[in-house]
């Protein structure tokens, strides 16, 4: 009863609203000038539609001029968490990499759960008892374990007729495992923080729990660490700043070679640009087409005497005329074609391919169209909302409509969703912002005297994305909390 009463109150304080879509949103802070969201959308025996919208208001003390495109990072790939149906016997590096990926996956889904339960039960509205809460967190901890063991006994173990590629590859396997554990673990480290810093007052009860999972963690750590050290693996010294940066550049390149894998190949145009060099020609074509016809109605009019002077003269200066408005035209058609495409069409279209290394059709995956929309409003001051004052603020919305279209070798291939991610760079801002620390005078009760302390000088500015799919809608919605040196944290609408 207890463990469903965990699993009912993390559904209720969900950060997102469901409403029976099957679309995955998420959104969160990916460094500290770059907000990240992703979606993840199903693969079906047919064509599904699906769109994203993305809105930031952002208050035009804070804003500065961009253009959006330049500054949003896009991609889309096959998500990992289902590549695992592959046959038994691995024969190739990228059915390696489809299984390692799998294995990834699922450290991180149990690192997830770890941290959920651990923050749901440091809920004020969650009363659950140590016996309970044990059973659940010791059981992630050691599925997380026994998922790098039967990895590397499936996939790092040689076989007998391994090429010298595959052996390679079974190295790395093993050290990017090692490497997942090691930030599951870490997650888990940050769970149990969590639920020690609760002030809910069932706290201090969990308190000798909380000292036995982090003896469970450190072992579990120590282990791991002497496993990397016995390989020759990259070790984090806490001492060395030069180790520390070798093992996060090592993380990262294991990361990105074993998801190379999944990346679909992307085909992109920006409608607007196509549409310019029509633009072009047109204007070319309806100047010159002008200029014939003037001269000709002029010749056919005039006298054998005037068609050589005032005639000439006319075709001439009207000539002049339209060549000289035509560049202007032009301008002014493109400035019109590029604010208003998105209102008709689209200002970028995108196909995705799947991986032609992986699968030699290269069928479309996705079908997709982009815009994004910049707009300078005026909204009630909040500090007084009925005194007519208006503050201005910009809002940003981006927009992208497409198909996820069925393809019969991914679903052989096991693969059951395909995952859209972007990425905002927010570092125009913060030019515009002051500084991040500010004096505050306050007033010391001991010595009775005014003393200066040091005051964070942040920004806030709110971001919603919202996704329809297969009928419903899923929705996320946060606080973007900034300042001068950067992206701080998102605060959760409804307090998560």
């Amino acid at each position: 009863m207890a463990i469903a009463q965990l699993a009912g109150t993390h559904a209720a304080s969900a950060s997102f609203v469901k409403e029976k879509t099957d679309a995955d949103v998420r959104l969160e802070i990916h460094d500290a000038s770059r907000i990240e969201w992703s979606v993840s959308l199903p693969l079906l025996k047919k064509a599904s539609s699906y769109s994203i919208g993305v809105e930031m208001d952002i208050p035009s003390n804070a804003f500065a001029n961009h253009t959006p495109w330049d500054q949003l990072q896009s991609f889309t790939r096959l998500d990992g968490g289902e590549v695992s149906h592959v046959g038994s016997a691995v024969l190739t590096i990228d059915a390696l990499r489809n299984r390692t990926v799998a294995v990834a996956n699922q450290l991180s889904r149990e690192g997830e759960t770890f941290a959920r339960h651990c923050l749901v039960a440091a809920s004020l509205f969650t009363r659950l008892a140590a016996s309970d809460l044990e059973v659940l967190l010791t059981t992630s901890l050691e599925a997380a374990l026994k998922v790098a063991d039967s990895a590397r006994e499936a996939l790092v173990t040689p076989g007998l007729d391994d090429a010298s590629e595959l052996a390679r590859e079974r190295l790395l396997v093993d050290e990017y495992v090692s490497v997942r554990l090691l930030a599951m673990l870490a997650g888990a480290e940050r769970g149990l923080t969590v639920l020690s810093e609760s002030r809910a007052p069932h706290a201090r009860d969990l308190a000798e729990l909380v000292g036995r999972l982090e003896h469970l963690v450190a072992d579990a750590l120590e282990r791991e660490l002497g496993y990397r050290e016995a390989r020759g693996y990259i070790c984090a010294d806490p001492e060395s700043q030069v180790s520390l940066e070798a093992y996060l550049e090592r993380a990262s390149r294991l990361k990105k070679h074993f998801q190379e894998v999944l990346f679909l190949e992307a085909e992109v145009f920006k409608v607007a640009e196509r549409l310019h060099h029509w633009a072009a020609g047109l204007g070319a074509l309806v100047a010159s087409t002008w200029a014939l016809i003037l001269q000709g109605m002029i010749a056919s009019h005039s006298s054998s005497s005037v068609k050589f002077g005032s005639g000439l003269v006319m075709v001439a200066l009207v000539t002049g005329i339209i060549y000289a408005t035509k560049d202007r035209v032009k301008e002014v058609g493109r400035t019109w074609i590029s604010g208003n495409v998105h209102r008709f069409y689209a200002q970028r279209v995108a196909r995705y391919r799947a991986p032609a290394r992986r699968f030699p059709g290269r069928e479309v995956v996705v079908a997709a169209r982009e815009s994004f929309e910049q707009k300078l409003i005026r909204k009630p001051d909040p500090l007084n909302p009925e005194s007519g004052s208006l503050v201005p603020s910009t809002v940003i919305r981006y927009t992208q409509r497409g198909q996820v279209l069925p393809t019969p070798a991914l679903d052989v291939a096991g693969v059951r969703r395909v995952k859209h991610v972007f990425r905002y760079d927010l570092s125009p801002l913060f030019a515009r912002l002051d500084d991040a620390v500010k004096q505050v005078p306050v007033l010391d009760k001991t010595t009775h005297r005014v003393r200066f302390t040091e005051a964070p000088r942040s920004y806030r500015f709110p971001i919603k994305v919202r996704v329809t799919s297969g009928g419903g809608t899923s929705e996320e919605s946060a606080i973007v909390v900034l300042h001068k040196g950067g992206l701080d944290r998102l605060e959760r609408i409804d307090g998560l």
